[in-house]
Order: structure tokens, then sequence, then C-alpha cells
């Protein structure tokens, strides 16, 4: 198992409302996903134990799709997370012109650094039709997905684990060709998963080395 990195030293980068506006891809990046008021940006703060981060980006006026955070260690960047805005809304649903088709759908499909998908999903509504479509978009490139079914505090122990059977039931589907997929509980209230989130975030950054492909990173 890798080492787990400590997000507490993450800051703000930058905004972007287009591809053109997106800083290199010179570190892994990681992008948080899911529906409207599902809980992304109570997920980073929590995360990166800042209460504010996550809306130090939001400027009155102006749709911000992708905002960029810089994870510092040894006072150099080892990764990104990147905040994408809530979908849901009446036109992604309506529409195949959407801003999330041709801004967000860009992203996800062609960025390079991409290393890895946190979707957001409400334990008490599950995955829904977007949440799905997501799933589907990233698993064309094999881009791993991890999602958390945030609010568990709402359940008690057993409800929670019957969520996170059906959920893993439900997904059976797309682990197409071995897309992996990974489930767990998440509370921002409560941190519940945190420890997990933090893992699977650092295991995405720095493969264990027993993951890394032998030809290329041969054992002496």
């Amino acid at each position: 198992m890798g080492m787990t990195i400590n997000f507490h030293n993450t800051h703000f980068e930058i905004s972007a409302s287009r591809m053109v506006e997106c800083p290199g891809a010179s570190v892994p990046e990681i992008v948080f996903a899911g529906r409207s008021n599902a809980g992304k940006s109570t997920a980073i703060n929590t995360l990166c134990k800042q209460r504010q981060l996550a809306y130090a980006s939001k400027m009155p006026g102006r749709t911000q799709l992708l905002n960029f955070f810089h994870v510092i260690e040894q006072a150099e960047p080892i990764a990104r997370l990147v905040d994408l805005p809530g979908y849901g809304f009446a036109q992604l649903a309506q529409t195949s012109q959407s801003v999330w088709d041709k801004e967000l759908g860009s992203y996800l499909a062609d960025r390079p650094s991409l290393v890895g998908c946190v979707l957001i999903v409400d334990c008490r509504r599950g995955l829904l039709e977007l949440d799905y479509a997501l799933i589907k978009w990233v698993g064309h490139r094999q881009l791993p997905v991890h999602i958390m079914l945030s609010k568990a505090d709402k359940f008690n122990r057993q409800e929670q684990v019957l969520a996170l059977r059906a959920t893993q039931k439900a997904l059976d589907p797309y682990r197409v060709n071995g897309h992996e997929i990974t489930v767990q509980l998440w509370s921002a209230l409560k941190k519940i998963g945190m420890l997990d989130l933090e893992t699977q975030l650092s295991n995405w950054v720095r493969p264990p080395v027993a993951d890394l492909d032998p030809e290329i990173n041969p054992v002496p």
C-alpha cells in the first residue's frame, strides 16, 4: 500500500470556464463530481480540513465550471483536486448542446492528467440517471470511479449496509472490461469514511508498487 497523502496543505489555484483556461496538466488530478447539493464542496473542505476552501473560487455573476486546488507537499504541488459544478439542472437533461457536454465532457474525456473521479451520491437517493451517465462516460477511458454515499449519518447501521450493498449491485453492469468502481459510506458531519477517502485518493496519486507494470518498473 502506498503512503497516505496529507491533503491539509491544499490551496485554491484557478477557476476555468473553458478548457483553454485550465492550467497545465502537470500533476495527477482527481475530479469531484455529483448532482447539485450532493456535497462535493463539503467533501473537499472536510478532506482538506478547511471550512471554506472549495468556496473561495466562487465569483458572483459568473458561472464557474472547473475549480482547481493544488495539493502541496514539501513546498511542491503533487496533485490537484478539481471541483466540478453540480449537475441535475433542467438544461443538462434537455439538450445535448449543454455546457456539460461541450466543456465538462471534453475535460473528462481528454484531460491527460486525470487519475480518478470521485462521485458524490446522497445515500438516501442512491444512484440516479445522470450519475450512471457520468460513470459510463468516464468508463470509456477506464478512469477509475470512487463513489461516496454521502449523508450516511442519516442512516442507522443496518440501513448503511443495505445502501452499500444495493449500490454495489447496481454498479455491476458498469464494471465493463475491468473498469474500477469502488464505493464507500461518507458523512462530512460525523467524519465517517475519512480514512477510506484519503487512502483511495493517495493510491490514485501514488499507485502502490504492486500495481505498477513490472515491464516499466522492473524489480532489481
